[in-house]
């Protein structure tokens, strides 16, 4: 294993931030996972980078040598990464990560407007953190997320997250349920339920069973899917949580939850220094009227946003 510039950057991130603790809160990392990349880059140098003391850390001679290195081969490694994708993009490449987000295919025609000749193409990816990887790191150049709750969404500097709309959670289920006759529905009616939820991780879990302990109850969750969460529904299977513009099909009935006790948002997130960076942001734009046409679209959600009855 050679040392690469990905070492680098973490000798420099610990170097700045004083302490392997802050270094590693700043590099989203667990800090005994920090201190064995530090060890391990140690290991490859050859020799100690850094003294460890009660307030922290200092480079060592040693370290200040690579550090004095690191500054002068980092902005080079930057400046041959932008020109590389620049040259991607110049060849009419856009690439999009998405997960969940009823918005997808408006985005996906927003992108070919606005940015005529591209190629598009896209990779799905449940989670949000993920995706905020793949954008830092050019792997895609546009990513769509939902994130559960009033959270924000971290992200490291010199990436754009902005949000596109906010809305709440409704509750998909049976045809059959009793509730299906119901306007509204409270979410302690369905405490005794058995719930359909995401695997995807990324905190939503943690929302979701936040909410229903509020709610008076340990929600019982009988499938942890990522797909074919509507099938399992119209089968009689269970309960999920859904977005308000989802369509009602066959045998599954859709209502709002009173109270709005769980909200999501859609966020689009992009590279501040990307070639198309002005050219994303109308993107967003276009995503908040492409927003409002869904809803305006949709019957049941319309009167609930009108009048807070389905």
């Amino acid at each position: 294993m050679e040392l690469q510039v990905r070492h680098l950057r973490v000798l420099v991130a610990i170097a700045r931030a004083g302490s392997l603790n802050r270094a590693a809160g700043q590099l989203r990392l667990a800090q005994p996972a920090l201190s064995h990349q530090l060890r391990r880059i140690e290991q490859l140098v050859g020799d100690k980078l850094f003294d460890r003391g009660p307030r922290g850390v200092r480079p060592t001679r040693i370290g200040q040598l690579v550090l004095a290195r690191a500054a002068a081969i980092i902005p080079a490694f930057d400046e041959l990464d932008r020109d590389f994708r620049g040259q991607q993009l110049a060849q009419g490449d856009v690439r999009i990560g998405w997960n969940d987000s009823a918005l997808a295919s408006d985005v996906f025609h927003s992108v070919r407007h606005l940015v005529p000749g591209a190629e598009l193409t896209t990779r799905s990816d449940l989670s949000n953190s993920r995706l905020v990887t793949q954008v830092a790191g050019g792997c895609v150049d546009l990513a769509l997320a939902m994130i559960c709750g009033p959270r924000s969404l971290s992200a490291p500097d010199g990436v754009r997250v902005e949000r596109v709309a906010t809305e709440p959670s409704f509750v998909a289920m049976p045809s059959t349920h009793p509730l299906a006759a119901a306007p509204v529905v409270d979410l302690a009616e369905l405490a005794q339920e058995r719930w359909i939820v995401s695997s995807c991780g990324d905190g939503c879990r943690i929302v979701f069973r936040e909410m229903c302990l509020a709610h008076g109850f340990a929600p019982r969750i009988a499938h942890d899917v990522d797909t074919l969460r509507f099938n399992l529904v119209r089968g009689g299977h269970g309960v999920c949580l859904v977005q308000p513009t989802t369509p009602e099909m066959p045998g599954m009935a859709i209502r709002p939850l009173a109270g709005d006790p769980m909200t999501v948002q859609h966020l689009l997130v992009w590279r501040a220094d990307h070639p198309f960076a002005e050219r994303f942001d109308a993107v967003r734009r276009a995503g908040v009227e492409a927003y409002d046409r869904l809803a305006a679209e949709n019957d049941r959600y319309r009167r609930w946003l009108d009048n807070g009855v389905a």
